[in-house]
């Protein structure tokens, strides 16, 4: 898989702790006012979303970008920026995902990521930060954050571990609990495929946003030899509809639906008209 650090290479980023990416700046609905505005609050947005609200985001939200995460502008129009996500790889779009984020929610970093770390626990999670020469980090929003040391991947060690996907799957668990948001890919909520690729980008691996393009780019292992931590995918007659977490034997870790949260799950009950596959990230 690429490295994250490859693809920290623009210099404007989100400003704000997370923005969603709409697929048009008409998207918004007025219950989301709190996830627009100058100074979003996903978090309580999302808190404050019944089940119908959810389900209404289907064909408006496509992810979510969080503090610090690099964004290509192509164009610039009423408070709205068409953008690209390069951490964010999309069969969409080869630049990355594409959609609207508003403008205040981007800045421009003052001078280039020296020492950068990406945030693996907490309200910040997934968040990209620079290290300070005093052990604490900064955000590009000018704010100075006290994080322990294993709160944070640094991207810049000089000989990289492999991931572990034992340990993506520590981060999946954070969310336990947690209803299910559609295009979620934050602190504030995630969705099936969002789960997956916010935990592994928590440790520095850059997987695409979506399940299909995830099966498509991933090693295949058989769903019996997936190990905890490894992505599993569920196909239909219309192909990859879902994705999770082994945890051993043929249980999973995943954000199943609207109206249920994320928790624990299996691939042995799958109804027959399904098939499942599982792949590994190297």
């Amino acid at each position: 898989m690429t490295r994250m650090l490859d693809l920290l290479t623009s210099p404007t980023v989100v400003g704000v702790p997370a923005t969603v990416l709409w697929n048009a700046p008409a998207a918004p609905r007025p219950i989301d006012v709190a996830a627009v505005a100058d100074r979003p609050d996903l978090v309580a947005w999302a808190a404050g979303l019944d089940d119908e609200a959810r389900l209404g985001l289907l064909d408006r939200a496509d992810t979510h970008a969080v503090l610090g995460e690099p964004v290509v502008v192509v164009a610039e129009a009423d408070g709205w920026a068409e953008v690209r996500l390069p951490l964010q790889p999309s069969s969409k779009h080869p630049d990355g995902y594409p959609g609207f984020l508003p403008t205040a929610h981007l800045v421009s970093l003052e001078t280039p990521r020296a020492d950068p770390v990406v945030v693996r626990t907490g309200p910040l999670l997934g968040a990209l930060l620079d290290r300070r020469t005093d052990g604490r980090y900064l955000a590009p929003d000018g704010v100075v954050h006290e994080l322990a040391a294993t709160a944070v991947t640094s991207l810049r060690a000089p000989s990289p571990e492999p991931v572990d996907p034992a340990d993506a799957l520590a981060v999946a668990r954070t969310f336990a609990g947690t209803p299910y948001l559609w295009a979620g890919s934050s602190a504030a909520g995630v969705d099936c495929s969002g789960l997956v690729h916010v935990s592994y980008r928590a440790l520095g691996a850059v997987l695409p946003r979506d399940a299909d393009d995830q099966a498509e780019a991933l090693e295949p292992v058989a769903p019996e030899d997936a190990r905890p931590g490894d992505p599993v995918f569920f196909a239909n007659e219309h192909g990859i509809h879902h994705v999770a977490l082994a945890t051993g034997g043929e249980a999973t870790f995943h954000a199943p639906r609207t109206g249920q949260p994320v928790g624990a799950g299996r691939f042995d009950t799958a109804p027959a008209t399904e098939t499942v596959t599982a792949a590994r990230v190297r």
